[in-house]
Formats: structure tokens, C-alpha cells, sequence
């Protein structure tokens, strides 16, 4: 069972209950991510997300780790284009000691200089450590390409240049802006009622947060111009990603485009897997994936390969777009695809972190509550020409980027796949 309940601030709170699990999960997810920043401020999300755990007006950082974990629970944080959530898991016997900390750390954390100079260095590390991940440096090209100079194209972690001058006055004039009681939704998922899940939030929360009227950017569709990123880099494999001008954020679509990724490269059983890996043998890692953000999305297909099989590869996978395109996907493909999509989203309500996520999420960014059996509906709502139509409108015309990481090759990626 889902319920909302909303305060006279703004805040949101969104409660899932499981009464046959003993553990709950608690996230304060907040609309703020690299697609609120500016070129200038660009990491800033994701800075003030590490700087958030460094210490409060009570608690060090140690003090903070050992909160959670002499209970046995667990936190942490992540940073996205849209949104950042800070979470904690626990049994549900410490629940209210787990969100007490939670909150605690959330609105009163110190931002000392010191500890600042300390993380900093730590986030410099994580960008340096990109620099040797190919497929992050893949997608980070990729989406620059596709969101070419607009803030969905920048990188979340952002420049080191950046990183190394943000002071205390930058992440509180950031939190001042975003971190708003109207901008942030409380998720709880487990074995917890609604009513206490409230008393908690009152407790330790409500009172606690900024009231500011949260000014938010418009959010605008983007323009794909298409276009190709190249990084010529001395790695074993080469990376290649794809990504195509594709659906929003609950758009009514959005369900048949899971239904063909799940076709097309979204499992083992996928086309692109079982021709791509299985029968030629080009690629360890291929799949698809779709993004979707509030006013934008694209559909991805990523390749992980050796250098010499580039063309090879992206002449199998072009073979295949061009045969979904021309022939759509059968009867069988489209009932088992729909199969594989509903016990997935029956088999996460077993886990009370990603309901948690999704019921965040959903609250933030779409303003509704998220329902399993909404999900499983929209699914049988689709059918095979829904499908069909998706395809031919997203493969079809000049939508569509590309980005290389790897050994020189010679080819050119964007010219395979268009031609």
C-alpha cells in the first residue's frame, strides 16, 4: 500500500508499506543534480552530496559512520542529472534511529573548510578514476553530444577546476536555492505504517529544513543536431555507445519502448546479445538502454569490444536496427517481452531499497505516486502495434549521436549506423 501525505511547506512524504519484511528503508531525495547547475557551478550537486557526510554540529565523520553501523544499517548517497537522495537501510526495530541520524546529517551539517579540503581531494580522485573507465568516459561523451550545450550534457561529477575552488558560502548558497522543504520528498518503504512514518518525519525533519520558495529552471525539450565524440585512448577494449532522441519521463510510451529495449538488447535472449555476442562472437558486452529525464530521453545501445572487430560490430548491430525498423517485432517476442517486464516489477517489491528509489523518484519528478500495479497495467495497455509505431518513430530521420573511446580505427561510427 502506497500513501502520501504533504505538509503545509511543501514537503512530501511518500510511504510504502511490507508488512512481511523486517527491515525499512528511508531516502530524502532532493530535485537537485547537474541539470540544475550552471557551466560555473557544474559538480556542485555532487560535491555538496560528499560534503553532506563530513560531519555535523554534534557528530565527526567517523562519529556518523559509526551511528549507522553500530545498529547494523547501512547509508549512503548518489547524485544524478536530476535529483540527489540520501538513504539509509536498517532492521525495523532501529528505524527511528536510523532516520534520526538521517535527518540530523541532512539539515545540520557543519561544511568545516578543513573537511571540505579533504573531500575535494577525494573527488578529484573519482574524476581522475574515470579517466580509466572507458565506458564511463563513453557515455560522458555521449551525452555531451546528444545534449550539446545544455546541462544535461554536462558531467555529473564536473570539472576539477570546479571541485578545487568550491567553498562552504557555495554549497550553502546551492542548498539555499534547492535543498527546499517544496523541492525534497521523503521515501519510506518496509514494515512501516504511514502514521509512524509521519510522527518521524515531524520529529526530526519538518521543522528542520529551509521554507525557501524553491525557483527551479525550466526544463525545455532538446534539439538532437547529431554528431560523433571520439576519444582516442590506449585501452584493451573499445567502447562505443549509440543513443537515439527517444521518450520523457512518464511519457505514455514509455512502456512499449521498455517492452522493445527488453527485445532488442535489454536481456540475454535479446537480439543484439544473442546475434552480436552469441552467433558472431564480436563483442563480450552489448545491450541497450533507454534514459529518461523529465523533458528529454534517449534509447542507448552500448558496445564493449576489441578495436580490430569495430566495423564487424557496428555493422551487426546496424543490421539489426535496420531489421527492426523493416520488420518490426513478432507476436512471440512481444509476450514474452511483456512477461519478462511485469515479474521484474513484481520481483522488486521484494526489495524495499528499490521501492524506496522508485517511490522517491516517481514523487519528485513526475509529482505521483508509484504503483506496481499501475506499472503492470500500463504494460497490458501496449500492444504489438504500440510497439512497432515506437520503433519506426525513433530509428527512423537524423536523431541520432554517437561516441568512440578507444584505439584509432578509422572508422566512423555515425556514418555505419546512418548509412
Amino acid at each position: 500500500m502506497n500513501e502520501l501525505i504533504t505538509y503545509s511547506n511543501g514537503l512530501r512524504l511518500v510511504v510504502n508499506r511490507n508488512p512481511s519484511v523486517r527491515s525499512v528503508a528511508a531516502g530524502i531525495w532532493v530535485g537537485a543534480g547537474s541539470a540544475e547547475e550552471t557551466a560555473d557551478n557544474n559538480g556542485i550537486s555532487h560535491f555538496t552530496e560528499h560534503v553532506m557526510f563530513k560531519g555535523t554540529d554534534k557528530l565527526n565523520a567517523f562519529e556518523i559512520a559509526n551511528a549507522f553501523e553500530s545498529i547494523g544499517a547501512s547509508v549512503n548517497a548518489f547524485t544524478g542529472k536530476e535529483a540527489t537522495c540520501y538513504y539509509a537501510k536498517s532492521i525495523d526495530e532501529y528505524t527511528e534511529k536510523c532516520f534520526e541520524k538521517l535527518s540530523h546529517i541532512f539539515t545540520r551539517s557543519a561544511f568545516k573548510a578543513e573537511e571540505l579540503d579533504k573531500e575535494r581531494k577525494v573527488i578529484i580522485e573519482e574524476i581522475n578514476m574515470v579517466e580509466d573507465a572507458p565506458e564511463d568516459i563513453c557515455f560522458d561523451l555521449l551525452a555531451g553530444t546528444l545534449y550539446e550545450n545544455s546541462p544535461l550534457g554536462r558531467t555529473i561529477l564536473g570539472p576539477i577546476e570546479n571541485v578545487k575552488r568550491f567553498t562552504h558560502n557555495d554549497v550553502s548558497a546551492y542548498m539555499d536555492e534547492l535543498y527546499n522543504a517544496d523541492n525534497i520528498v521523503v521515501s519510506f518503504s518496509g514494515n512501516i505504517a504511514a502514521g509512524e512514518a509521519d510522527k518521524l518525519v515531524r520529529k526530526y525533519l519538518l521543522g528542520e529544513i529551509r521554507s525557501n520558495k524553491t525557483v527551479k529552471k525550466e526544463k525545455k525539450s532538446i534539439a538532437v543536431k547529431g554528431g560523433c565524440a571520439v576519444r582516442i585512448k590506449d585501452f584493451e577494449q573499445s567502447n562505443i555507445g549509440i543513443s537515439y532522441k527517444s521518450l520523457e519521463f512518464r511519457h505514455p510510451m514509455i512502456p512499449a519502448q521498455n517492452i522493445f529495449n527488453t527485445i532488442f538488447g535489454g536481456s540475454m535472449g535479446s537480439r543484439l546479445f544473442q546475434r552480436v555476442r552469441e552467433q558472431l562472437g564480436l563483442a563480450y558486452s552489448v545491450y541497450s538502454s533507454p534514459l529518461a529525464y523529465v523533458k528529454n530521453g534517449n534509447f542507448n545501445i552500448v558496445l564493449n569490444i576489441t578495436a580490430a572487430n569495430t566495423e564487424k560490430a557496428l555493422r551487426a548491430v546496424k543490421n539489426e536496427i535496420d531489421r527492426a525498423v523493416a520488420e518490426g517485432v513478432t507476436r512471440e517476442e512481444f509476450e514474452k517481452a511483456k512477461i519478462q517486464l511485469k515479474s521484474a516489477f513484481v520481483f522488486s517489491e521484494e526489495s524495499v531499497q528499490n521501492m524506496m528509489t522508485s517511490q522517491g523518484k516517481f514523487m519528485l519528478l513526475a509529482n505521483e505516486l508509484y504503483s506496481v500495479d499501475k506499472r503492470i497495467e500500463e504494460i497490458d495497455a501496449i500492444t504489438l502495434n504500440d510497439v512497432n509505431e515506437f520503433i519506426k518513430t525513433t530509428f527512423t530521420g537524423g536523431n541520432v549521436c554517437a561516441a568512440y573511446v578507444g584505439k584509432e580505427t578509422g572508422v566512423d561510427v555515425l556514418d555505419i549506423i546512418k548509412g
